[in-house]
């Protein structure tokens, strides 16, 4: 995969980590109600669990644009 494309979806992935976390931040101070999707009201323990999957996401795409790559030997 392009480093570009790595370094893009790192952000993309930081940014829904911090949309979660805020998310889970103001349901559980009472500012917004428990989402209700499919019938179902999903909890803050699951916002958490899903800034946390997307957080260690962004940081294994970032890792991957912007790690260092030793230089090829020439011959």
């Amino acid at each position: 995969m392009n480093r570009e494309v790595c370094k893009f979806l790192s952000g993309a992935f930081g940014a829904l980590a911090y949309v979660h976390a805020a998310y889970a931040v103001a349901t559980s101070r009472g500012i917004i109600n428990e989402p209700v999707f499919l019938g179902r009201t999903w909890g803050v323990g699951y916002m958490w669990t899903e800034a946390a999957i997307y957080s260690a996401l962004g940081v294994a795409f970032g890792y991957a644009g912007w790690n260092r790559r030793p230089a090829i030997p020439q011959t």
